[in-house]
C-alpha cells in the first residue's frame, strides 16, 4: 500500500532517531558519535562512527553480528550491512565529549573538575569554542545550571546552525538526574562576517605597438654592447703606443739672416 510522501518521511526520521538512541545506549563505552544509514540496492548501509571500533566489532566479529541481527529483526531494516568508521579527532565531535563527561560525573568527580579539565582537553584539539552547561543539583537540594566556556561560540542565525556541533546527555546520580549540554565550535570554520583582503598585484608595464599579454624583455648585456671609450682615453693609448715626439729647432735670428 502506497503511502504519502510527508508520512514516509516521517516515519523513515523516527526509526532513524530509535537506532540512533539504541546505538548510543549499547555502544556508550565505545565513544559513540553518530550514525549513517544509507538506502542500497543490496539492502541498508548502516555506518557507524566511534572513537574505538574494537569495541564495536567485538571478538571475532561477535558484536557486529549480534547488532546486525537486532538492526534486522527489531527495526525491519532489510539485510543490514554494517560499517564502523573511526573518528580522527574525537574530542571534537560534542557527543563524544558529552559522553565522556557524563562518565566522570557517574564516576564521581566534582562537576568543575570535570568540566575544566574537558574544556581543556577540547580546545587543546584545535576548536575555535567550547561550551558546556552542567544543570542539575550540584551544589544544594535546589536544582540550579552552571555554564563554563572558553573561545568562540556561535549562539544564533545560521552559523549557529550549520557550524556548532551540539550534544545533551543524562547522568544518573544518587541526588538525581544531571544535564550535561555540550556545544563546539570547529576548527575549520570560516565565518561569513571575516572579510579577506587580497594583496595588491602590480601592473606589468606595457610597451607602444605590443599587446597587453607581451612582456618587455630586459636587454642582455654583452661585450659588445659597452659604451665606447672617450676621446681622451683613446688619445692617451695612442700616445703610449707612440714614438715620442721630436723637439722643435729654434727659429734662426734676424740678425744671423743678415751675416749669412
Amino acid at each position: 500500500m502506497n503511502m504519502p510522501a510527508k508520512t514516509h518521511f516521517v516515519q523513515t526520521g523516527l526509526k532513524h532517531t530509535e537506532i540512533d538512541a539504541f546505538l548510543a545506549k549499547e555502544l556508550s563505552k565505545a565513544g559513540y558519535s553518530g550514525v549513517d544509514i544509507q538506502k542500497t540496492p543490496l539492502g541498508a548501509r548502516v555506518i557507524i562512527y566511534a572513537e574505538r571500533p574494537g569495541i564495536v566489532i567485538g571478538r571475532s566479529g561477535k558484536n557486529i553480528k549480534d547488532l546486525t541481527t537486532i538492526l534486522e529483526e527489531k527495526f525491519g531494516l532489510e539485510n543490514p550491512q554494517i560499517e564502523v568508521s573511526e573518528l580522527e579527532v574525537p574530542e571534537l565531535k560534542a557527543r563524544v565529549v558529552a559522553n565522556l563527561l557524563v562518565q566522570r560525573l557517574e564516576r564521581g568527580d566534582h562537576f568543575r573538575r570535570a568540566a575544566y579539565a574537558i574544556m581543556r582537553r577540547v580546545m587543546a584539539a584545535g576548536a575555535k569554542g567550547v561550551e558546556i552547561k552542567i544543570s542539575g543539583k550540584l551544589s544544594s537540594e535546589r536544582a540550579k545550571y552552571q555554564k563554563f566556556r572558553d573561545g568562540v561560540v556561535c549562539k544564533a542565525g545560521e552559523p549557529a546552525m550549520r557550524y556548532v556541533d551540539y550534544a545533551a546527555l543524562q547522568a544518573y546520580l544518587k541526588p538525581g538526574i544531571m544535564g550535561v549540554q555540550v556545544k563546539i565550535m570547529p576548527p575549520d570554520v570560516e565565518m561569513p562576517d571575516v572579510i579577506k583582503i587580497k594583496p595588491r598585484e602590480e601592473p606589468t608595464p606595457v610597451k607602444e605597438g605590443l599587446e597587453p599579454s607581451q612582456t618587455i624583455e630586459e636587454p642582455v648585456k654583452s661585450e659588445s654592447m659597452e659604451p665606447a671609450a672617450s676621446k681622451n682615453e683613446v688619445q692617451a693609448e695612442g700616445s703610449e703606443e707612440s714614438e715620442p715626439p721630436q723637439e722643435a729647432k729654434p727659429e734662426s735670428t734676424i740678425e744671423e739672416l743678415k751675416e749669412e
